[in-house]
């Protein structure tokens, strides 16, 4: 009588596992021989080798791009810094000009004494007078009912004694001369006086040197400039 399934024995249950386990072995025995298993790991070897050198020059190719990176954050950082400081000289002579320029105005026109004045003198010549007929066209033509600056300068060379008795010195003359242009646009020319300021600056502001009489003659000089409008708001900037 034959026994069911479930009394087989432990050993016969194991049997085909076993025999299946046998076969894989022997056929990864088979398949792998110790020639090929050899020349595989040798194979492997040379890769890891391989990789390994690779990574080193990676790890130094790393480095040396960190390095040119720290360079380069050190000369972007300094040229920052040098574009920064130029701008803020740059800013620094801008604000200087705007303070020349509200102070002085914008220059009109400069004369020289001599092309205005009788010698050593405030008096007009009948070619100043012309002179000065020609500005006040153009003053009224460019620039209406804008306030005006007249400026006296004097060179440095020393008033005689003689001279000395009309003019007791050079900011006299200097101021006494832009007067005598004031008053010939005013009274001559019919600009009205309350656009006008006068100042004098004798031999304080040379434009040349006086070691010459070229120099000196443009040193003596009246400026004439108009002022910055100032606006309507209260304590704001003046604006041209």
């Amino acid at each position: 009588m034959n026994r069911p399934a479930s009394d087989a024995s432990p050993a016969a249950l194991l049997a085909p596992v076993l025999l299946g386990a046998t076969l894989l072995a022997g056929g990864c025995a088979v398949s792998t021989p110790a020639g090929e298993r050899a020349s595989g790991e040798a194979l492997c070897k040379d890769r890891i080798d391989s990789l390994r050198a690779a990574n080193q020059r990676l790890r130094e190719t790393r480095d040396v791009l960190r390095d040119s990176l720290r360079f380069r954050q050190g000369v972007e950082a300094g040229r920052y810094y040098r574009e920064r400081r130029n701008l803020r000289d740059r800013v620094e002579r801008m604000s200087y000009m705007l303070t020349q320029l509200r102070e002085g105005g914008r220059t009109v026109e400069v004369i020289e004494a001599d092309a205005l004045f009788e010698p050593a003198s405030a008096r007009l010549t009948p070619e100043g007078r012309t002179r000065l007929d020609t500005l006040a066209a153009r003053i009224e033509r460019t620039y209406p009912e804008r306030r005006l600056l007249v400026e006296g300068h004097a060179d440095g060379a020393p008033l005689s004694a003689e001279l000395q008795e009309t003019y007791p010195s050079n900011w006299e003359l200097s101021a006494l001369r832009a007067a005598s242009v004031v008053r010939y646009l005013t009274a001559g020319a019919g600009l009205a006086k309350e656009r006008f300021r006068l100042v004098a600056f004798a031999d304080t502001q040379p434009v040349a040197s006086n070691e010459t009489a070229t120099d000196r003659r443009r040193n003596r000089r009246v400026r004439v400039a108009v002022l910055p409008e100032p606006r309507a708001s209260a304590g704001a900037d003046a604006e041209w």
